[in-house]
């Protein structure tokens, strides 16, 4: 009996303290939220969790190798208005997604590359690409908005596979290969070093500025992935679409358990952080709450949920590698 009752504390240790906020928001708008427990609902908070979910596995990569990644907001935006623009001037969707794609992740590769061989700090050099990047995307639709004319790339997001929305699956891909990366290979190691101690890594012979750059072009290569589900849904390319997002993938990092000091990370608390704030905007949606008030109360819960978890793993009290 006593080892039933080890085992069972030792299974619960293991699960991530943030499933139960999951789990507890989840049963609270299905109790006082219409219709928030309705499969539609549920297909509906996978559509809109994906977006998110993307952005913030490849935002722990970053925050783990002790950087951050301010421009992921931005290269949500100009990944559709890309895909947009060339799929309007003639170019099929796939090369148009491809393209779009690309160009987030040659910012990435920017980034990266001034932020490794300019000693810059990753926080202004990724808030100076989110303008360069929201001025490109501007740039291209005249301010405006430019509507994507193509019905199959619509299908990204209206889709299923198995009876489940496409958007799923991109992220359950995107998250098997970062757990495949950061858990099986070389460059998880390093990156967790890295984050660590980088002058202490680089001594060990780890060519620290190589894998700094490949974080932030992984990092913009998953935000125009993002910004490619968001645009099928909303058929639209616009320079503002994906404003914020940086900010609820670092909040979503930070409350699923990985330090902002970087040299730890959890990709599994990562994406129910992602799964926490989805599931709180869409249950006060439903309850008809103004979008201010809504903004403030999922506001004032992020920052409350950010402090509560730096608090509990200052020090090492949660080692989620």
């Amino acid at each position: 009996m006593q080892r039933s009752k080890t085992s069972v504390l030792q299974f619960l240790r293991i699960i991530p303290s943030i499933t139960w906020i999951l789990i507890g928001l989840v049963l609270v708008f299905c109790i006082i939220a219409p219709h928030f427990g309705t499969l539609d609902n549920a297909f509906n908070l996978i559509r809109q969790g994906a977006v998110l979910a993307i952005v913030a596995t490849g935002m722990m990569i970053v925050i783990t190798s002790g950087g951050i990644d301010l421009a992921v907001g931005s290269f949500i935006g100009l990944a559709g208005t890309i895909i947009g623009y060339t799929i309007n001037k003639g170019l099929s969707w796939p090369l148009a997604t491809l393209f779009g794609i690309a160009v987030c992740s040659a910012a990435g590769l920017i980034s990266g590359l001034v932020v490794a061989k300019g000693r810059i700090f990753p926080f202004v050099v990724t808030f100076g690409m989110l303008f360069m990047a929201r001025s490109l995307s501007l740039g291209l639709s005249q301010g405006g908005s430019i509507h994507i004319e193509s019905e199959t790339f619509s299908m990204i997001n209206k889709g299923s596979f198995l009876w489940l929305p496409i958007p799923f699956w991109i992220t359950l891909a995107i998250v098997l290969l970062a757990l495949f990366l950061t858990r099986r290979t070389v460059f998880g190691r390093y990156i967790y070093s890295i984050g660590s101690d980088e002058l202490a890594a680089s001594s060990m012979g780890i060519k620290v500025d190589l894998y700094k750059i490949c974080v932030y072009v992984l990092s913009g290569t998953l935000a125009g992935i993002a910004g490619t589900v968001l645009a099928s849904r909303v058929n639209t390319g616009n320079a503002l679409i994906g404003q914020g997002t940086e900010f609820f993938a670092i909040a979503a990092v930070v409350i699923g358990g990985t330090p902002i000091t970087g040299g730890r990370g959890s990709l599994a608390g990562a994406i129910l952080g992602a799964m926490v704030i989805t599931v709180l905007q869409n249950g006060l949606s439903l309850l008809g709450l103004t979008s201010e008030i809504t903004s403030a109360t999922v506001g004032i819960t992020l920052m409350l949920g950010v402090i509560l978890a730096q608090s509990i793993y200052q020090g090492g009290l949660r080692g989620n590698r």
